[in-house]
């Protein structure tokens, strides 16, 4: 099984990644869970729809590039290359039982659906299925593999975990018209963008050893033979930004021709689905015991801001820096540009409104992790200590200032103390 360092490459100095060609990143099942039920809350039994096309157009893209690049022909060798890929990702095991006619597959260890079981177990009854990315993926894995020009596969899960299922299970079955498939983002599409380059003097050269570090941490990391890539206090996947964007966007887009009243709601959540993430995610690699062979969690604020941020970069977030540092009371990120902004800007065109909610909750859960959070104790990163920030009302407003989306040459986001506005 390939290593994370071995399955994606950068893109530099823009701190992105690519999947053979496809712009991915790295997150964690707190922020994958959370987004996905955001928007079945918003849409009802249409969200699995979205949720479904989107992972069908992230994967075909993906894997019609993989197969090209590694010149993988014939049904069963694309199939096999498929859950191959699928579990080096980190999104558990598919077994394919599929012909030019359909079939079915079955999923072990899925990370929507596992993932949903760890954290809720019994606690959250649930009558939907959550494996829309594994559905996606199975119908454009088996689309691929027996291409036809009466039409593509479409995946439904029939079996879930996730619904008290002991397993999960998906039928395949042709749809007579050819598959639909937006616009993707690829490395060729990022080198073609007119970027700002980060300035020479950003934060990163006061701590050398924080990208090092992070480098070391998380690219080393492997899937074990289920597909199961377990670091850190999560489980830990590579996804298509295709899948995650698209989700959210196209949601909003029909929240805004339908119930516009209801957006401001549905980006919050889509905000905290991001705070949850980034907070799980960089709190745990800073306070783990693979960053301690290196470099501690502490260190003085505008230090431990840059081992965040240097973090943030090696999961394909974007090139994250600080132009400005007020402990408690402020913080100022930029990046010339996110994974986000490239999505929307090529999917979608430009927008006077803001759109780096990703971005948004990330940085503020970094100003969370640098004020209210004491990283080097024992496990300090749990459902306890995130409940906890909380309980007596958020501390902190964030806004997205500067966006490529709206003409600017820069993504920048503030965090500001609620006492201070």
């Amino acid at each position: 099984m390939k290593s994370l360092g071995e399955l994606v490459r950068d893109i530099q100095p823009q701190s992105l990644l690519t999947l053979s060609d496809q712009l991915v990143f790295v997150h964690c099942h707190h922020h994958g869970l959370f987004l996905d039920q955001t928007v079945s809350d918003a849409l009802g039994g249409e969200g699995w729809a979205v949720r479904k096309q989107a992972a069908f157009e992230s994967a075909h893209a993906l894997l019609d590039a993989t197969f090209k690049e590694q010149r993988i022909e014939g049904g069963k060798e694309r199939l096999d290359a498929a859950s191959a890929l699928f579990r080096a990702m980190g999104h558990g095991k598919l077994l394919f039982d599929v012909t030019a006619e359909g079939g079915m597959v079955r999923g072990d260890g899925l990370h929507y659906g596992m993932s949903f079981v760890e954290k809720y177990g019994k606690a959250v009854r649930n009558r939907r299925p959550v494996d829309s990315f594994a559905a996606g993926f199975s119908a454009a894995a088996a689309s691929l593999a027996f291409p036809s020009d009466w039409g593509h596969f479409e995946a439904e899960e029939v079996a879930c975990a996730a619904k008290g299922d002991s397993g999960c299970a998906f039928t395949l079955s042709r749809r007579p018209e050819r598959p639909r498939i937006g616009a993707v983002v690829t490395r060729q599409v990022v080198a073609s963008l007119p970027l700002k380059s980060p300035p020479l003097d950003s934060p990163g050269s006061q701590y050398p050893q924080a990208i090092p570090t992070a480098m070391r941490v998380i690219r080393n990391l492997v899937a074990d033979e289920e597909g199961t890539l377990r670091a850190f206090g999560s489980r830990v996947a590579v996804v298509p930004i295709g899948y995650v964007n698209q989700i959210t966007y196209d949601t909003m887009h029909l929240l805004e021709n339908r119930t516009p009243e209801l957006v401001p709601v549905f980006a919050a959540l889509v905000r905290e689905a991001a705070q949850v993430g980034a907070f799980y995610l960089l709190g745990g690699i800073l306070s783990s015991p693979e960053w301690a062979q290196s470099s501690s969690a502490g260190g003085e604020i505008d230090e431990r801001l840059e081992k965040l941020l240097s973090i943030a970069r090696v999961l394909g977030w974007g090139r994250w820096y600080s132009i400005e540092l007020f402990p408690g009371q402020s913080l100022v990120v930029r990046s010339p540009a996110t994974q986000e902004s490239i999505y929307y800007g090529t999917r979608y065109g430009a927008s006077v409104r803001n759109r780096l909610f990703f971005q948004q909750g990330a940085v503020l859960a970094v100003m969370q992790l640098l004020h209210r959070i004491e990283l080097s104790g024992e496990r300090p990163i749990n459902p306890q200590s995130y409940a906890s920030l909380f309980k007596t009302g958020s501390r902190f407003h964030v806004e997205e200032t500067r966006s490529p989306l709206r003409g600017d040459d820069v993504c920048e986001i503030v965090v500001e103390a609620l006492s201070d506005r």
